[in-house]
């Protein structure tokens, strides 16, 4: 089922926020925001102001319109809720979300035009296939076997190359999907925390959500194990949620946040140094919200430096392919006729 998107969630959290610090109350709210929008946004939200017409809590209702809002939303507005400071929470989301839309704007401009030539090089080969082969056919010409099929047709190497091309594409889109939802167990994300830059990255968006989270929950005054189910909940990554039952059973026995996370070994030294300063000087809310802030920075600035890589290898990969081309059609057009004319 397709979510609500990032622009849409920046802009309802915000309308929130205004609405909610002026006194009007939920239910009015949703109601009024389920007369604007598309078919499937105005239908999420005309079930959740049925929700809270029955008494139900936001965040209950939230989580019934079956993972059209992402779990982080629905962690923050029960932290807010439980702690009677939905006001900041929406304006932590507003303001969370109109960042990630900001930032994924500027990821996609930054790659377009690689993409772009990346996609009309792939096109362009794979005319050049059919097209070649096409007219060599109708010439008597000995045709190019481009995957060394000699049997085959000039339209049975277009078809063969346009297969290859979805394979790959959907076999990539699979492994990145895959990984993310945890089809595939641990083992792909165990793999993708491994990689330079890309594991950084993917380490420091997990734990500023699982900070933030933390952060509000303290300072909305819920109990340890009901704030760190919460925080493990907004990581939505599946290498850090697996230590959740263990880390929550530690503190339902009175362990400290430090000694549990510690002992699972997937947390890194400096932010479990922020979660040890945190909880000795008493200001945990204080010192998660910090880390939340310069990890999202951190994030933010490997982001930029992959889309700079990005950037480049698709540039590269334009060039490769283009090259290979003029190459093969240099060696087939020219020194294989010149070979054969040499023979005679």
């Amino acid at each position: 089922m397709a979510g609500i998107s990032l622009s849409q969630m920046a802009k309802l959290f915000y309308r929130l926020a205004n609405s909610y610090s002026a006194g009007i109350d939920l239910r009015s709210i949703f109601q009024r925001e389920a007369l604007v929008g598309g078919a499937s946004y105005r239908r999420k939200l005309e079930l959740i102001e049925r929700g809270l017409s029955g008494g139900q809590s936001l965040a209950d209702c939230l989580r019934a319109t079956e993972g059209y809002f992402p779990g982080l939303a629905v962690s923050i507005v029960e932290a807010g809720e439980r702690g009677g400071r939905l006001e900041q929470s929406f304006q932590r989301l507003a303001h969370h979300y109109e960042q990630l839309l900001q930032f994924r704007n500027r990821f996609l401009l930054s790659i377009a035009w690689p993409l772009f030539e990346l996609a009309m090089a792939i096109v362009i080969i794979g005319l050049l296939i059919l097209l070649l082969g096409w007219i060599m056919d109708i010439n008597n010409m000995e045709p190019f076997h481009w995957f060394g099929v000699k049997s085959w047709r000039p339209w049975q190497d277009f078809l063969m190359y346009v297969t290859l091309v979805l394979m790959f594409f959907g076999g990539l889109a699979v492994l990145v999907l895959g990984t993310l939802r945890g089809w595939f167990g641990n083992l792909p994300m165990d793999l993708a925390l491994r990689l330079p830059l890309i594991g950084k990255t993917i380490e420091s968006l997990a734990l500023s959500r699982f900070a933030w989270t933390l952060s509000v929950a303290e300072n909305a005054g819920m109990s340890a194990t009901d704030a760190l189910q919460l925080a493990f909940e907004s990581t939505q990554n599946h290498y850090y949620s697996r230590f959740r039952e263990s880390c929550l059973a530690g503190v339902a026995r009175g362990e400290q946040f430090f000694p549990v996370l510690n002992a699972t070994g997937a947390f890194p030294p400096d932010f479990l140094l922020y979660v040890s300063n945190g909880e000795v000087a008493g200001q945990l809310a204080e010192t998660m919200d910090r880390a939340a802030r310069e990890l999202r920075e951190r994030a933010e600035n490997n982001l930029k430096l992959i889309s700079v890589i990005g950037f480049v290898l698709a540039l590269l990969l334009v060039a490769t392919l283009i090259g290979f081309t003029v190459i093969t059609l240099y060696q087939r057009l020219y020194l294989d006729r010149l070979q054969e004319f040499s023979n005679f």
